[in-house]
């Protein structure tokens, strides 16, 4: 064997080129044909998840936010160490309220923490505007919105990175743990105070999600909305951002979460009242006097009997007018109730009555009271108010409603409690020759009408009940607000009566 091999290395060149050659290809065949003695991977290039851009570090695309926690028990310690250990240099800014009490388990002083910070927006008269102002603590081109007891993964932020720069415009919510997250809709209708939840279960693209995540959002975004860190959040943030049309879409991966909190029934009970007096507080600054949530359920924010009406004392033109609203749907909801028991009241003491007006008005557009209406008004016979005990005499009668007879004018009132001030106005009239006269009172929109409109009285539907009416009411309303008063109306709405 030696001297074979001696002999062949003293061979010329050519045959040697040939004989390692021949082994090369022999080796190749074989491995191709029986893979399993020595397999050769495909050479591949994995596709990269990331955009080119996101080549940079994600310690220098994304600055990590602690927001929504509660002090007297939170995993924050365990969660920004858990950022900290997987990206050194990534910024992490927990807010808080107020300064932390317990204090966390943790110095930011320590130099492993050195990108940490914690910032309470508690007010000190030593501080500067720019204090209380966490944008100014981010300098990276994304925030990631983390909630309390959440463990990094590297992987996921990869990917919800990769999803937040292929859609500029979009942010990312990633759940954590074993959250079920619920895609909703939000609607906003301003001029009637009302904020609408729509579920949508199939769908990706959201104006707000519901459930245990975490929200990948540009810098950019947050520098365009009032508020970004106002509570409870992030709902508070998915209202600013659904109003400036930006969407967030659902990403498929998934953060771990970390230890469990708020176990007792203490805690919980203790978390959910923070969040539901975070909650009223933003639907007051925001003027929210309605909820109507997915299931069609409504939550009301607004006016209640043991508390003043959502509106101050007209003089002129109501306040909510001048803002570009209606009339705040709980202080009309208790205005049909007012009318409800009032008409109950009249028609049970045998008294002639009808709508008047405005309440006519909104009766023949909608059936119920018109979206502006600062009162419900109903007209009676001045004979006939000797009938009504509760005209008579006054005061809270025994469903808590308060009847009052004006101080000047010949006019009464019965409001919703003596608290709330909402109320309905009872107008009497006199019949002379023919006319309806109004009985020493004066409002600006009435006037007198001939007293063939109301014989015979006609009836129509009028907030969930059928009301008296005159029998023919375009022609009454023609006379009291001019020609296509009704047409006029659904054109002008409010101008109508408050130009």
């Amino acid at each position: 064997m030696k001297i074979m091999l001696y002999r062949l290395f003293r061979g010329r060149l050519t045959f040697k080129f040939y004989i390692v050659f021949t082994i090369l290809v022999a080796v190749s065949i074989c491995c191709y044909l029986f893979p399993q003695i020595y397999p050769i991977s495909p050479v591949t290039v994995s596709p990269n998840p990331l955009h080119p851009r996101s080549s940079r570090h994600l310690s220098k695309l994304m600055t990590v936010v602690f927001r929504q926690f509660e002090d007297f028990e939170n995993d924050i310690a365990d969660s920004v160490q858990s950022f900290v250990s997987a990206f050194p240099n990534m910024p992490v800014v927990v807010v808080c309220e107020s300064t932390p009490y317990p204090p966390f388990p943790f110095s930011v002083t320590n130099e492993t923490l050195r990108n940490v910070k914690v910032l309470s927006l508690e007010l000190k008269l030593t501080a500067s505007p720019q204090d209380f102002n966490p944008l100014t603590q981010i300098f990276t081109e994304y925030v990631l919105f983390v909630p309390d007891s959440t463990r990094v993964s590297r992987r996921v932020l990869q990917l919800a990175m990769a999803a937040a720069m292929a859609s500029p415009t979009q942010a990312v919510a990633i759940g954590v743990g074993n959250s079920h997250l619920v895609c909703q809709h939000v609607k906003w209708n301003y001029a009637d105070w009302t904020l609408q939840y729509s579920k949508d279960a199939s769908g990706k693209i959201c104006d707000a999600v519901h459930g245990q995540h975490a929200l990948l959002i540009k810098t950019a975004v947050l520098q365009k909305v009032p508020q970004p860190f106002a509570l409870p959040f992030p709902e508070s943030l998915y209202l600013q951002t659904s109003v400036k049309n930006v969407k967030v879409q659902l990403s498929d991966g998934k953060l771990s979460a970390g230890r469990g909190v708020l176990k007792t029934p203490g805690a919980k009970q203790r978390a959910s009242r923070h969040m539901r007096d975070y909650r009223v507080a933003l639907y007051k600054q925001l003027g929210v006097k309605a909820v109507v949530r997915e299931d069609g359920r409504v939550q009301w924010f607004g006016c209640k009997r043991e508390t003043q009406r959502c509106y101050p004392s007209v003089q002129g033109t109501p306040s909510y007018i001048l803002s570009g609203r209606n009339t705040p749907p709980c202080c009309r909801r208790n205005m049909r109730r007012v009318a409800g028991h009032v008409l109950r009241a009249l028609l049970q003491a045998g008294a002639r009555c009808w709508l008047e007006t405005t309440s006519l008005l909104g009766a023949v557009m909608r059936g119920d009271i018109l979206p502006w209406a600062e009162y419900v008004e109903i007209g009676i016979h001045a004979s006939d108010v000797s009938r009504v005990s509760w005209l008579q005499r006054g005061g809270a009668d025994a469903d808590g409603f308060v009847w009052e007879r004006a101080t000047k004018g010949h006019y009464y009132r019965v409001a919703y409690s003596a608290t709330n001030r909402v109320y309905v106005l009872i107008l009497p009239f006199t019949a002379r020759n023919g006319t309806m006269w109004p009985a020493d009172w004066v409002l600006a929109h009435q006037r007198e009408f001939p007293e063939r409109h109301l014989h015979p009285l006609a009836q129509i539907t009028f907030a969930g009940r059928q009301a008296p009416a005159p029998n023919d009411a375009r022609a009454f309303l023609d006379l009291k607000l001019g020609s296509n008063a009704v047409e006029r109306c659904d054109k002008l709405g409010p101008k109508l009566l408050y130009p």
